[in-house]
């Protein structure tokens, strides 16, 4: 006969070992000084973890090329901003040739406009308020057609008009005694 060791094993204490559980889960403690004897005694290896950080040569490169593709960003956009500048500068400096032109077009606009309301008011202002007037409308014509001269020296419109205030000036030296001449000047 073969004799089993439970059967050795009061009815209590058959119990209590079938109430045991028949697993268990070794704690942390015990597997890493389990992981450490195996190691001493070689039996497993020490595995070697990968680094994860990038070699500082490659570092030094990344950086090196991060600074170089900053300056050509930078480089190229003064330059787009140097070329738009320039550009914006040379429309500038034409618009400048136009610029004296329109100044006289809103000169000469004014001048006209204050002529109309000049002849508006003329049959209700006063004589001498008319004459004045009309000498200062004249004598900024005089001066507007001596500039056009010495802009165009051939022009013959600015031409005519000053030799007409030369006729006028002289036959007004002439005529001392009589009633005013009345001129037109056509243009």
């Amino acid at each position: 006969m073969e004799s089993n060791a439970h059967d050795e094993l009061t009815p209590d204490e058959r119990r209590a070992f079938d109430a045991l559980p028949r697993e268990r889960v070794p704690g942390r403690l015990l597997e890493e000084r389990t992981v450490r004897a195996l190691r001493e005694r070689g039996i497993i290896r020490t595995r070697r973890v990968r680094h994860l950080l990038v070699p500082s040569s490659w570092w030094i490169t990344g950086i090196a090329a991060a600074l170089a593709l900053f300056a050509s960003g930078l480089a190229t956009g003064q330059w787009l901003g140097t070329r738009g500048a320039a550009d914006a500068f040379a429309q500038v400096r034409r618009d400048d040739g136009l610029a004296p032109a329109a100044s006289v077009q809103r000169t000469g606009t004014a001048h006209v406009a204050a002529l109309a309301s000049l002849v508006e008011a003329a049959d209700s202002a006063d004589a001498g308020a008319v004459a004045q007037a009309r000498e200062v409308a004249l004598a900024a014509l005089w001066a507007a057609a001596s500039e056009v001269v010495r802009l165009a020296p051939d022009d013959p419109v600015a031409g005519e008009i000053l030799r007409g205030f030369e006729r006028a000036r002289q036959e007004g030296a002439d005529t001392t005694s009589g009633p005013p001449v009345k001129q037109v000047i056509w243009f």
